[in-house]
């Protein structure tokens, strides 16, 4: 899914803000969980994860025929392995208790998943805004535009945060959060 992403950069906006229609509590609920990326990006157990499934040296081929698969193939055992292993248990430990996290995908150096809270509607995040923007431009954090999401079907705003390993780049974690309904079809009334 393509969607118009907006940078931010330790916390501070890089670009305009979310267009004018999109209520400033939207833009809210992804800023307010900037702290829980951050801690989450930071878990130990998780950036073991993300180290160890670079360490495999998954080829860009290798990558694109999972997700070709991942795709085509609902019943494609990757999809349970990668929401059933122990760094996705971990994600969903570290998630569970705020209800507007719909979603958490832990990427590797590639934007293959790593784990994932719940089943992704892909394998490959790297060819996505969330990855090309964030860990592809060496940008700390990115929040995007609200959409209705693929994976969820929730109207939702991403976040995504680089995951570092002893102040290395290694991966990115994106958390998928709802936004009310009402917020979907535009501006509130004051």
């Amino acid at each position: 899914m393509v969607r118009t992403a907006i940078l931010l950069v330790l916390g501070v906006l890089a670009v305009p803000p979310l267009r004018a229609e999109v209520p400033a509590h939207v833009r809210q609920t992804a800023l307010a969980r900037i702290p829980l990326a951050r801690s989450i990006a930071a878990d130990p157990a998780l950036v073991q994860a993300v180290v160890a499934k670079n360490a495999t040296r998954e080829t860009l081929d290798q990558i694109r025929s999972k997700d070709r698969e991942w795709i085509d193939n609902p019943q494609y055992a990757l999809r349970r392995t990668l929401t059933t292993n122990a760094c996705a248990q971990r994600l969903r430990e570290l998630t569970e208790s705020d209800k507007v996290v719909v979603e958490a995908i832990l990427m590797d150096a590639h934007g293959a998943n790593v784990c994932a809270s719940r089943e992704t509607s892909d394998y490959w995040q790297g060819d996505e805004p969330k990855f090309q923007l964030s860990f592809g431009a060496d940008k700390e954090m990115l929040v995007e535009e609200p959409a209705l999401d693929a994976s969820t079907s929730v109207y939702s705003i991403q976040l995504t945060v680089i995951v570092f390993d002893d102040k290395v780049k290694v991966g990115a974690l994106t958390l998928t959060l709802r936004v009310p309904a009402s917020s979907a079809a535009g501006p509130t009334s004051p």
